[in-house]
């Protein structure tokens, strides 16, 4: 009787467990920068000069990149930095201009080189980024709160 109770109780903990990882993994997926949701930013430059702004590589780019045009008319944008160790952080992002009165900066989190489910990258080193190559601001939140 003993061993059963035992063996009860084991997986009732082993259930619990899992249940709340599974929560902790939802949570996290909601939460996350590039999980889900996308980036999205608004820039005054049309979008030919987007194209030009990210073709253009200076010295002053804190991480190599290349932004691949698709046959869907999207872009693949892949972040590279080379770190001290040898070990480069790579990261691949969907990019989509949408052009308008202003143009709409779309970054949508593809993957990490080595399995990672959210991005490297930080959102702030991203806002930097496009700051500098297209000066584009992060969308505002809607006022009011939701």
């Amino acid at each position: 009787m003993p061993a059963i109770l035992s063996a009860l109780l084991i997986a009732a903990a082993a259930v619990l467990c899992w249940r709340m990882a599974k929560q902790l993994e939802a949570k996290r997926r909601k939460n996350e920068a590039g999980g889900g949701e996308c980036l999205e930013y608004r820039t005054s430059l049309a979008f030919d000069e987007c194209l030009d702004a990210l073709a253009e590589r200076t010295g002053q780019d804190e991480f190599e990149y290349d932004c691949a045009r698709q046959p869907d008319g999207s872009f693949l944008l892949h972040f590279t930095l080379h770190k001290p160790t040898g070990q480069p952080v790579d990261t691949l992002f969907a990019l989509r201009l949408d052009s308008g009165r202003q143009t709409v900066v779309t970054l949508h989190f593809l993957r990490e080189a080595f399995g990672y489910r959210q991005p490297v990258f930080p959102k702030e080193l991203l806002d930097a980024f496009l700051f500098k190559k297209l000066a584009a601001a992060p969308k505002a939140p809607p006022e009011g709160g939701a």
